[in-house]
């Protein structure tokens, strides 16, 4: 019998398939923008146990920046890896780029993280790809852009939002670079009452005495996420920000957890990196 599936009956029978049939029942913490922050990985990967996942994306940009770079790439080799794609800071340190047009700041921590790594690490960092579909939990994985990925465009409003979508073929599309969390939401179908691209602006809106927000999936929409930043925030929130996602229960939990930034200043003073690297973990910009 010849029948269509809408764009969104076609997801539902695609997750019900994969969980149904496959049994993946499961939670996947979502990572980015590392950066070398050894303090705030431990710490998210703390409450990433704490909130029962198995699983990890990695969504790139494991050095840069901070004082661990190594001890930071040791971490995410040795975690189950559902797929983990390749960060703008990943490239610059793991390849022998002229960095000719880099501000002194950024040329110095490039410079510096090259020093602290072994051939074999740097040669790591240069292998996994720019995009990744996992087509059995239904995400796409991107550092920056899925319509120019080597590019390392942002996605800061509706409108990048859209050519984002374009290309996004997975009801998921979890991704970084910015720092800054940002998640937009596309109807697809009319079985979502509002047909277009809206951002939810709550998803960046937690205060000081909130740790978590979550969003339920519709079948009648595309996600397109952005995770914050693990290493780095600037989003004006200095907690490590990562995601939570049930592909049980079909939604998307982003978290902030504390640290130890002292610690991690006194690091980066310590190894003659740029001040203003120190500085900018405190106000989280």
């Amino acid at each position: 019998m010849f029948f269509e599936l809408t764009a969104a009956k076609y997801l539902r029978v695609k997750l019900i398939f994969f969980v149904g049939v496959l049994g993946l029942k499961m939670k996947f913490a979502v990572i980015s923008d590392i950066h070398g922050n050894l303090e705030a990985l431990n710490a998210v990967l703390e409450r990433a146990e704490y909130e029962g996942a198995t699983k990890f994306v990695c969504a790139g940009d494991i050095v840069g920046y901070n004082a661990n770079p190594a001890e930071c790439i040791e971490i995410v080799r040795s975690l189950d890896l559902v797929a983990i794609v390749r960060g703008n800071h990943d490239e610059y340190v793991g390849n022998d780029f002229n960095l000719e047009g880099f501000n002194s700041g950024a040329k110095h921590a490039v410079m510096w993280t090259r020093g602290q790594l072994s051939g074999e690490q740097r040669d790591w960092l240069r292998k996994p790809k720019l995009k990744e579909i996992v087509g059995k939990a239904n995400i796409t994985v991107v550092h920056a852009t899925l319509d120019s990925p080597s590019s390392w465009g942002y996605i800061q409003d509706v409108y990048h939002a859209k050519d984002n979508f374009s290309y996004q073929m997975t009801q998921y599309c979890f991704c970084g670079h910015s720092h800054v969390p940002v998640l937009f939401r596309k109807g697809i179908s009319m079985e979502f009452k509002t047909v277009g691209i809206e951002e939810l602006t709550e998803w960046d809106k937690l205060s000081m005495y909130e740790d978590e927000i979550v969003v339920d999936a519709s079948f009648g929409c595309k996600y397109l996420v952005n995770i914050g930043s693990v290493g780095q925030p600037r989003n004006g929130d200095n907690r490590a920000s990562f995601v939570i996602y049930d592909l049980d229960k079909r939604s998307i939990k982003r978290v902030c957890v504390d640290y130890d930034i002292e610690a991690v200043q006194d690091k980066i003073r310590k190894a003659g990196l740029p001040e203003k690297l120190a500085q900018r973990l405190e106000i989280g910009r």
